[in-house]
């Protein structure tokens, strides 16, 4: 009997030390973080082994990287748009010297059409960072395609916090973004700022190659 209750004892201490150290955690989110990894970390494994996983699993897989692909083309279309508009020309010379939100998000987009997307998303967050809501809707895309789950929703949850406007257009007056992105890009250069660190940014040849280029 004493044997019994001692026993009984040790394990009720034994919870009670569990319970303590486990109080301030927080289970809801270690799942979400978990669920998270093993969607990347399956979705990863598909896309080299495709042949290894079953049917279901692969549609899930699939439909993944479809959704992945669709918020691509709708970057790519976004950052088209933008840099599309007659305003584009004015606010990347006046970008060249005051770094202000909305040239920052031209720029960005500018970067991204040239196959620079890391250095778009600096921008980008330089934009977002004073409430452009166009940069909050362009980092959610972008975090979305580079599989960042909780960064997408972070950019989600501030853009619909702001109540934004519908998502600009490309449209046949506009001209040819992919046209004029190839004249200006060779006036991107990537330094190493003293305040932002590695970054792109416009070289002494911008403000000619955007001058050249005609836009606005």
């Amino acid at each position: 009997m004493n044997h019994h209750n001692s026993l009984d004892h040790a394990l009720q201490q034994r919870r009670r030390d569990m319970d303590a150290a486990f109080a301030d955690y927080d289970a809801g989110a270690a799942t979400r973080r978990l669920a998270d990894r093993i969607v990347q970390e399956q979705l990863l494994a598909a896309l080299v082994r495709p042949g290894t996983i079953g049917p279901q699993r692969g549609t899930r897989f699939a439909d993944a990287h479809a959704a992945q692909n669709a918020a691509a083309a709708d970057l790519e279309q976004l950052c088209q748009a933008v840099v599309a508009r007659p305003t584009t020309g004015p606010l990347l010379g006046d970008f060249v010297h005051e770094r202000e939100a909305d040239g920052a998000l031209v720029f960005g987009c500018l970067l991204y059409l040239t196959g620079r997307p890391a250095p778009a998303a600096f921008w980008w967050r330089y934009a977002a960072g004073a409430d452009d809501v166009e940069a909050m809707r362009l980092l959610t895309l972008h975090h979305r395609i580079e599989g960042e789950p909780q960064d997408a929703h972070h950019w989600a949850g501030r853009l619909h916090a702001a109540r934004p406007t519908p998502a600009p257009a490309v449209t046949e007056e506009a001209g040819d973004p992919e046209a004029y992105v190839a004249r200006v890009e060779p006036g991107i250069e990537e330094v190493d700022d003293p305040d932002l660190g590695e970054i792109c940014r416009p070289n002494d040849r911008f403000p000619r190659l955007l001058a050249a280029a005609g836009h606005g």
